[in-house]
């Protein structure tokens, strides 16, 4: 079992888990109003490519049921690359490791 054996849509889902880890586009703000500090923080590019792996690793979990000889590896790596989509989403809120 190698590279060779993913489907297209295994591998794109994994190359955007990829660059939503290595790509950022942030926009930090904070106000302070009678006192009262606020902050706002959202990463643009890990929403995107957070939701894109999403999406398109789902589709590959859908295609991998179809062929019976690499199913276990395209489920794995399709299933593998939607759980890291979920964790670029909410990093890009910010729910995890945001600065606010």
């Amino acid at each position: 079992m190698g590279i060779k054996d993913l489907s297209l849509l295994s591998k794109i889902a994994i190359g955007l888990a990829i660059a939503g880890f290595v790509l950022s586009v942030q926009s930090t703000s904070t106000v302070t109003e009678n006192g009262v500090t606020t902050c706002s923080f959202i990463d643009y590019a890990k929403l995107v490519l957070g939701g894109l792996a999403v999406l398109v690793g789902g589709m590959g979990e859908f295609g991998a049921i179809r062929d019976a000889a690499t199913r276990n590896v395209n489920l794995i790596a399709s299933g593998g690359a939607s759980m890291a989509g979920l964790v670029l989403i909410l990093l890009g809120l910010g729910v995890i490791g945001g600065p606010c």
